[in-house]
C-alpha cells in the first residue's frame, strides 16, 4: 500500500522523505543523500515503461494512475511515494483509491518562499514562475533516459494542489507546514511518526526521531549534498539552496508578493501566512 509524501515542489517534501529513511534505518551511520530512489517518485519512468505506458502523453500517464498504482502494490508492502501532483480526477480518472493508498502526509510552504525557491531549482525567470503557480493547468516537465522532455505531473495551482490534498475523504491526509518544521522539528515529525504508527504501526522512539533530526538539519544535508551531490538537484547551484522562512520579504519583487497574495488570499489566511 502506498503512502504518499506529497507537496507543492520546494516545500520540504525531499526533506521529510530523507527523515523517514533516516528514522527507518537500522545503523544510522549509513544515512547519505543517496539513500533516497528515484524508484520512489511517482509517477516514474521505470514503471510506465513496465507497462508500456506512452509516457510522452500526459492523458496515457493520466489514463494509468490506478493501473501504475496497482501495479506497484504487487509488492504487497508499505512503500512511501513522493508526488506533486494534485489529488484530482481528470476525465474519471481518479489519481488514487482506497485500494491502493493507506494514507498521505501533505507538506505546505508560504507560496511566496515557493516562488523564490522554485525560479532557483529550476533556473527560469522568476515571472514565469508565479504564473505557473497561479495557473490551472500547470504541468510539471521532467527527462526520460534520452534527455527528452516531457508532461510528466499535473500540479494545477499553488492552491489548488493544497486544497486537493486538503479535503481528500478517500483517507486521512496529514498536513503540516514546512515553517514548523524549521521551527520545531521533533513536534512536528513526532506528528508525523505518530501518524505512521496510526496508519501502519511504525514504532515510535522519540530518541530516534532527535537523533534522525539531526542527521538531517538543513546544515548536515548541505554538506552532504556539497561533498558527494544530490540526484535530485535540478539546474540551481544546489537542491539545499537557504532552507529559511521568510526569504521572499528581501528578495521577491513587490509586484510578485501582490499577485500571489491576491490570488491565494484565501488560502494564505488559513495558513497564516497572511
Amino acid at each position: 500500500m502506498i503512502i504518499w509524501i506529497a507537496s507543492y515542489p520546494k516545500s520540504g517534501n525531499t526533506w521529510l522523505r530523507l527523515f523517514l529513511s533516516c528514522y527507518s534505518k537500522t545503523d544510522d551511520k549509513e544515512f547519505n543523500l543517496q539513500t533516497l530512489s528515484q524508484n520512489d517518485v511517482y509517477p516514474n519512468l521505470k514503471v510506465l515503461n513496465a507497462l508500456n505506458v506512452n509516457h510522452k502523453k500526459l492523458l496515457d500517464i493520466i489514463k494509468n494512475w490506478i493501473p501504475t498504482q496497482e501495479y506497484i502494490n504487487l509488492k504487497k508492502k508499505v512503500v512511501f511515494l513522493k508526488t506533486h501532483n494534485s489529488m484530482c480526477t481528470i476525465n474519471n480518472y481518479q489519481f488514487t483509491n482506497n485500494k491502493n493508498t493507506l494514507g498521505g502526509v501533505y507538506l505546505v510552504r508560504d507560496p511566496r518562499d515557493v516562488a523564490l525557491s522554485y525560479a532557483d531549482h529550476l533556473q527560469i525567470d522568476i515571472n514565469q514562475v508565479v504564473d505557473n503557480m497561479l495557473a490551472s493547468d500547470y504541468v510539471e516537465v521532467d527527462e526520460d533516459e534520452n534527455g527528452d522532455q516531457y508532461n510528466k505531473t499535473l500540479l494545477g495551482s499553488w492552491a489548488e494542489n493544497y486544497n486537493s490534498w486538503k479535503t481528500y475523504n478517500g483517507r486521512k491526509i496529514l498536513i503540516i507546514k514546512y515553517e514548523d518544521m524549521i521551527l520545531d522539528p521533533f513536534k512536528v515529525f513526532l506528528k508525523v511518526i505518530k501518524y505512521l504508527n496510526e496508519i501502519n504501526g511504525t514504532i515510535i522512539d522519540e530518541n530516534k526521531i532527535k537523533n534522525s533530526i539531526k542527521k538531517t538539519s538543513f546544515q548536515n544535508l548541505r554538506m552532504l549534498e556539497e561533498k558527494s551531490g544530490f540526484p535530485e538537484k535540478a539546474k540551481g547551484k544546489f537542491f539545499f539552496r537557504k532552507g529559511k522562512i521568510g526569504d521572499w520579504k528581501d528578495n521577491l519583487e513587490k509586484n510578485l508578493v501582490f499577485k500571489i497574495e491576491e490570488k491565494f488570499k484565501n488560502e494564505m489566511k488559513e495558513l497564516e501566512y497572511l
